[in-house]
């Protein structure tokens, strides 16, 4: 069966970003009425679970890749309209929401700082700004236990796998803080937030990892047969911790920040 973008976006990272999305949403507190916007909504599961929340309020999520936007994702609520653009850029005249907000997105940007200032032009004053990314150095186990097996049996090219997945700009809150207030927001306050990652067993987590990063997948892809079997082998003995093969749960986190826009 051929998977489609959303598909393989849903077993690596949806349904863990689903749970993240109600513990980021707490910590936003949002008014619950009002328009927001969710910037890089990808597959919705942060626009859906505003609009569970929020029935009152008008919802748009916007995300550069229409590919996530399936027919069932657009046909899913009353109080939410998906468009296509880009977060540096967005297609909103200034001062349209009450509140904006971003899930996992600034991290895969090259200009960070400009989809923040989009975010801030569109949103109305004592708006509130609102964003959450992986804490990918220290968060996010399953990816972890990988990348430390490719770094000590691929030798240099596994270590340098590791460097480039870790190597993102905000690697914890006080970079997100300054990112706020560099923006010139107000009453800026971060937190972690941390969420489970349920596996049912080892091939569950392997699939969900080979879909969560385009160079991890890559690079395993290109191993030699017997240096990739000895990689997923490893990979395995950590996953199990030396028990039997089942459902594991491991501990994910993530970094937030917020801030109100100045009047």
């Amino acid at each position: 069966m051929n998977m489609t973008i959303a598909d393989t976006y849903e077993i690596a990272m949806g349904r863990w970003s689903r749970r993240l999305s109600r513990s980021f949403l707490d910590f936003v507190a949002a008014p619950s009425c009002g328009a927001l916007v969710d910037v890089g909504c990808g597959t919705g599961s942060l626009t859906l679970a505003a609009a569970t929340r929020y029935p009152k309020a008008d919802i748009v999520g916007i995300d550069v890749m229409p590919d996530y936007m399936t027919d069932a994702l657009r046909n899913s609520a009353p109080n939410v309209r998906f468009e296509t653009g880009d977060a540096t850029a967005l297609p909103f005249a200034d001062d349209s929401f009450d509140t904006a907000f971003s899930q996992l997105l600034l991290n895969d940007l090259d200009g960070p700082a400009g989809a923040v200032g989009e975010m801030v032009r569109v949103t109305r004053a004592k708006g509130r700004i609102a964003a959450t990314v992986w804490d990918r150095v220290g968060g996010l186990t399953f990816i972890r236990l990988f990348l430390d097996v490719a770094a000590l049996l691929a030798d240099g090219e596994g270590e340098e796998l590791r460097a480039k997945v870790f190597d993102v700009p905000y690697q914890d809150e006080d970079d997100l803080f300054d990112l706020w207030s560099d923006a010139g927001l107000e009453d800026v306050s971060t937190a972690t937030l941390a969420v489970r990652m349920d596996f049912i067993d080892f091939d569950d987590y392997w699939q969900a990892l080979m879909g969560a990063h385009s160079l991890i997948r890559n690079f395993f892809a290109n191993q030699p047969a017997d240096l990739a079997h000895e990689i997923q082998q490893a990979t395995m003995r950590a996953y199990l911790g030396g028990k039997p093969d089942g459902r594991r749960s491991l501990v994910a986190s993530a970094l937030a920040v917020r801030g109100i826009v100045p009047a």
